[in-house]
């Protein structure tokens, strides 16, 4: 599912469920829903899949927590945080996280991902209270504006090129036109060409 922002991505319409054919859900992520779904610790094995689908297609650099959603007992997206760049933390003064993707299967309510986004952040303020800022991006190259960031309270923080004086490329496959936002994220092989890169949407949320 795509809600406009840089860690949620559109889901593969041929996601089944247990039956074998795409389970049925309410409209809205109701209580009957948060009766059957929880948000807990898992590992990467658990989210390899989701990754796959998601639009970057890759795992962040330095990965601090994952965090899976299990409707009724199995893993149906969840979110992924990351260390950032250094510079972040003294952007903001205090040990932040980044919220590097967020995913949930197609067939789950259209606001999932608001009351993922919310969860994340309960069970980062409960488990790790050295932690102080989340940051997350939206990517307007992929159509995505920051919907639910805005929609949960986090702080519209500017762009992530507003302060640079020379541009910033990615590396993009010749053939699929696939961007590598890291040279060392290039499969060997690919003959790559270097694309100017979009300037993003900055979300900040203190805890």
């Amino acid at each position: 599912m795509n809600c406009g922002d840089s860690s949620v991505v559109e889901r593969p319409l041929d996601q089944v469920g247990d039956e074998g054919a795409t389970p049925i859900s309410p409209l809205h992520f109701d209580a009957s829903m948060r009766a059957a779904c929880r948000l807990e610790p898992c590992e990467r094995k658990d989210f390899d899949l989701f990754i796959r689908y998601h639009y970057i297609g890759h795992w962040p650099g330095v990965v601090t927590q994952i965090l899976g959603v299990k409707h009724n007992d199995r893993y149906r997206g969840g979110v992924v945080f990351a260390l950032p760049p250094r510079e972040t933390s003294k952007r903001y003064g205090g040990l932040t996280w980044e919220l590097a993707r967020l995913w949930v299967e197609d067939w789950m309510p259209l606001n999932t991902e608001s009351w993922l986004l919310g969860q994340a952040v309960r069970y980062v303020k409960k488990n790790r209270p050295d932690v102080r800022f989340l940051v997350s991006y939206a990517d307007p190259s992929a159509g995505h504006k920051g919907t639910i960031y805005k929609a949960a309270n986090w702080k519209a923080d500017g762009r992530t090129d507003d302060e640079r004086k020379t541009p910033r490329f990615d590396y993009a496959d010749a053939a699929t036109g696939k961007k590598y936002s890291r040279r060392g994220h290039v499969p060997d092989g690919v003959t790559i060409k270097r694309v100017p890169r979009v300037s993003k949407h900055r979300f900040l949320y203190k805890l």
